[in-house]
Formats: structure tokens, C-alpha cells, sequence
């Protein structure tokens, strides 16, 4: 039976095995082993489908037939490269054009490819055949990326699952649940890098009409590959990166967690302001993408929601042409191991709003549900769920919010209007007037109600240190980028 809890726990444990044994660790390119995992898996089902009609609409038609090498079938090493390798040069003989089986290419690892043989024949034993394309190779695929991960040095700065989930129903939230079954919802995401939280959509939604762009080739093809195993239709998967071509698309919802650098200065004057940071140009992207009354749910570093210059135009652009819905801090370490810094989580829809007394949403997560280091243990408690129940009641808690100000309002340390008496604990609003009074700032902090024991704790040494930690960490990170810029281009 696919997708039950002694699948799960079984396929984990599988592949943490194979991947200790064969050391995968100490691999310069890691997912090289997910790409030859997902050309093998083609090539057993592509057998499979010879005989499986359910099978047969995700495969071309063969002229004869071909049979799956087991891993089991006693083999010297390099009898069994060749005959793999002859049966990926036929598939990728007979696919459209852009399929990821296209270029597809061996890896000559006689261990490698005996391991792979023996998973997939036991991931075959799970298959429900007679129900088109099994979903037990794409939920292996996810894993055996997670587990690599988790290794280091793959520089894809894979999302959280927590985090992929809370923006999957942050999107079904905002767009609606009677429009999980619209088949004209157009969803983009921008740099996809290898397409988890496409996947994790489809399953949500798997009407919609998705399009992941990536510029990587390697985890463009992983993304195509992922995509392929979870049933979705083809072709969604688009290997360029999306700055460097026009807007030529609009879309209903984009979600994107951009990559942080600079752009060459040739790419800097593409959008109406000026920069050569990349977070800055994707969410200018983003905004010329949308369908009016499109919604954009954009992960984006702390600094660009208070720093001045560039980053405040781009701020005051999505403010006065756009309705700025929300504001979500993630804690310092939530993307780990690939950064200390804060990050948050920016919510807006492309509708002009002439009322200044428009309210923004603002919420602070301190417990995302899982341990902010480089395994990222999911935890029982999650403040998640409680941020999506008040973001789905936070009409209602915006009007209390105004009743409470005006039964009676101070000043936060920001001299910022706050109520005096405020019980939500994680949540609170601003005013696009305010928001505007304080040149445009998004942190969450800036609005947040205050005491002095709240005071005294955001004050500690303790805070202030860590917070210095987490800057000083972006600092060098900044700064290795930039010496790899002056390598490259020096």
C-alpha cells in the first residue's frame, strides 16, 4: 500500500541506509545520485508501461519491447552500466523535446547502479499499478533530496517542510477553497530550484495550472523529474532563469522564496528601480507578473523590509500599487543551515488602495514546528496552525483591534498607535498612514504593542547579542559571495 506510515518510515530508513553505505556524503555533487535515480525509475516504468495501460499516457509508444534490469539479477558491474546505459539513450531517443530524459547520461558507478536497481525494485513492490503513475517514486525522490540535504553542500536552500506547507495554505486560503477546482488558476514560482513545493501544491490542488521557473540546470531537471513521478502534466517545468527574459505571462498567485546576490550590472536598469540585488529584481518580476487583483506570497530577507535606498522604493512601490494583506516574521535560524538571518513572509495582492486607514496584518512566529538546525526535527508544538486560524479571522481581529485603540491608545517604543489592551500575543496591525509615517517599513516589530516587561525582554544583552550573531553571519556570507564574484569575473 503506497503512502502509509510503514511506507514512510520504511522508504526513510531505506534510504538513509543506501546513502551511509555508499557514502554520499563525500560526494562534490550529491544530487547527481537523485538524477540517477530519477533516469532509472523512467526506464522501469517506461518497461512497465509496455504491459500497464494506466501507465501508458506518461510513456511514448515503444517498437519492441525491453526488459527492466533487476537489481537482484547477479551481473558484473560494467555489463549492467552498459545495458543501462543503452536502455537511457533509447528513452531519450523518443521523448518530446525538453523532456528531462532528453540528455539524459550515466553515471559509470557500478555500486550506484546495482543500490539503484535494488530500491526501485522495492519501491515497486508498494505500487498500486492499476492506478496510473504510483506516487511512491515521487515521495522517494522528496526524501532522498531531504536526506541529502541534510548531508551539506548541495546549495539549494531547500525550504522547511513546515514552511512549504504554511505557504501552501496560505495560497489555498487567499485564492479560495472553491478555486481548487478552477483548471484556469495560473500559479508561477520563480526560482522553483527542484520543485518540492510545486509537488506539495498539486497534491493540494492538482487542478490548478502550475509553472515553476529555475536556472539551474541541474535542479531544473531534478524539479522536471519530481513533477514527472507526482502524476503532473509535463512541461511545467521552465530551465532559464526568469530575470533574464520579459514578463510574458501573468499569473493568479506567485509564490517564490528568491535567491540573494547581485545581478551583473547590464541587468540592474530592467525594472524601474535601479539595483543589482537579485531579491529586489525578483520581487519587481513578481509584481509585473500578476493578474490584476493577483496575489504574490514572497519569502524575502529582514533587510529588505526597513533598509533605505532600493529597498525602500521597492517597499512604497507594493504599498501604493498593490493592498499590502500581511506581514509574517520567521525567527532568526528558520533556514538553517544556510543562513542565521531573520527572513519573513510578505502577502499582497495587486489592487490599487486609495484609504489610508487600509490595516496590514502583521504576525510573529517564534515556534515554526521544527529544530532550527540542519535536520530540522518537526516538533509537536507549531505556532502555525495558530497563525493560520488568525489569518483566516483577521477581519475580525482587525475591527477589534480599531475598538481597541480607540477605547484606548499609547505609543510603542516606535511611537507607533497600539492599543493599551491587546491578548493576541503573536499578532497585530498598522495602518497604511503609519506604515507610510515610518518610510515604509515592514518589520513586525516596528507595530508591535508593548509593556515594559516586553521592553526590558527585547532589550536583554542576550537579544541584542544574537541579534548581532545573526547580522555578522549574513556579513560573511555577503562577503564569500563577493570574493567568488571577484574569482569568477577577475
Amino acid at each position: 500500500m503506497e503512502n502509509t506510515r510503514e511506507f514512510t518510515e520504511n522508504m526513510k530508513e531505506y534510504i538513509r541506509r543506501m546513502l551511509s553505505e555508499l557514502q554520499i556524503e563525500q560526494e562534490k555533487k550529491p544530487l547527481r545520485f537523485v538524477q540517477q535515480f530519477g533516469y532509472l525509475t523512467y526506464i522501469q516504468l517506461f518497461v512497465e508501461s509496455q504491459k500497464n495501460e494506466k501507465l501508458q499516457e506518461y510513456f511514448p509508444y515503444a517498437g519492441f519491447p525491453m526488459e527492466w534490469t533487476r537489481g537482484d539479477e547477479p551481473m558484473e558491474g560494467q555489463q549492467r552500466i552498459w545495458q543501462l546505459q543503452y536502455q537511457m539513450q533509447y528513452c531519450g531517443s523518443i521523448v518530446e523535446e525538453g523532456h528531462f530524459m532528453e540528455q539524459a547520461k550515466i553515471v559509470e558507478n557500478a555500486a550506484w547502479m546495482e543500490a539503484l536497481c535494488k530500491f526501485i525494485d522495492w519501491l515497486g513492490g508498494y505500487c498500486r499499478w492499476g492506478e496510473g503513475m504510483p506516487s511512491c517514486y515521487g515521495a522517494a525522490m522528496e526524501e532522498m533530496i531531504r536526506q541529502i540535504d541534510e548531508m551539506g553542500n548541495t546549495d539549494i536552500f531547500l525550504m522547511p517542510e513546515p514552511l512549504t506547507g504554511l505557504l501552501v495554505q496560505l495560497g489555498t486560503i487567499c485564492l479560495g477553497e472553491n478555486s481548487t477546482s478552477n483548471k484556469n488558476i495560473r500559479i508561477w514560482n520563480p526560482a522553483c530550484r527542484t520543485g518540492e513545493f510545486l509537488a506539495a501544491l498539486h497534491r493540494n490542488c492538482e487542478n490548478w495550472n502550475l509553472t515553476g521557473t529555475e536556472g539551474n540546470k541541474d535542479q531544473a531537471v531534478i524539479a522536471q523529474m519530481l513533477q514527472f513521478y507526482q502524476g503532473v502534466q509535463e512541461g511545467i517545468i521552465q530551465m532559464r532563469d526568469p530575470l533574464e527574459e520579459s514578463v510574458d505571462s501573468t499569473y493568479h498567485l506567485v509564490v517564490s522564496n528568491p535567491p540573494v546576490g547581485e545581478l551583473a550590472a547590464s541587468l540592474q536598469e530592467r525594472f524601474p528601480i535601479v539595483t543589482r540585488k537579485i531579491q529586489l529584481q525578483y520581487l519587481q518580476m513578481i509584481l509585473q507578473s500578476l493578474e490584476e487583483d493577483g496575489l504574490g506570497i514572497v519569502v524575502i530577507n529582514e533587510g529588505t523590509l526597513f533598509k533605505f535606498e532600493a529597498e525602500m522604493k521597492v517597499r512604497q512601490s507594493i504599498m501604493e500599487n498593490c493592498r499590502l494583506h500581511g506581514v509574517i516574521s520567521l525567527p532568526a535560524g528558520a533556514f538553517m543551515p544556510y543562513t542565521m538571518s531573520k527572513m519573513s513572509i510578505l502577502i499582497f495582492e495587486k489592487r490599487k488602495v486609495d484609504t489610508a486607514d487600509q490595516m496590514v496584518f502583521f504576525y510573529e512566529i517564534e515556534n515554526p514546528g521544527y529544530t532550527m538546525d540542519r535536520k530540522r526535527e518537526l516538533r509537536e508544538e507549531s505556532q502555525i496552525p495558530e497563525l493560520l486560524q488568525c489569518w483566516k479571522e483577521r477581519k475580525n481581529l482587525e475591527e477589534q483591534w480599531k475598538i481597541s485603540l480607540q477605547s484606548g491608545e499609547q505609543r510603542n517604543q516606535w511611537e507607533n498607535p497600539v492599543p493599551q489592551v491587546w491578548e493576541q500575543e503573536h499578532c497585530w496591525f498598522a495602518d497604511r498612514a503609519t506604515i507610510r509615517k515610518n518610510d515604509y517599513n515592514f518589520t513586525v516589530g516596528r507595530y508591535k504593542p508593548w509593556s515594559e516587561e516586553m521592553k526590558k525582554e527585547e532589550e536583554s544583552p542576550l537579544q541584542m547579542l544574537r541579534q548581532l550573531e545573526a547580522m555578522e553571519q549574513e556579513t560573511l556570507k555577503q562577503m564569500r559571495e563577493l570574493i567568488e564574484m571577484v574569482e569568477n569575473y577577475g
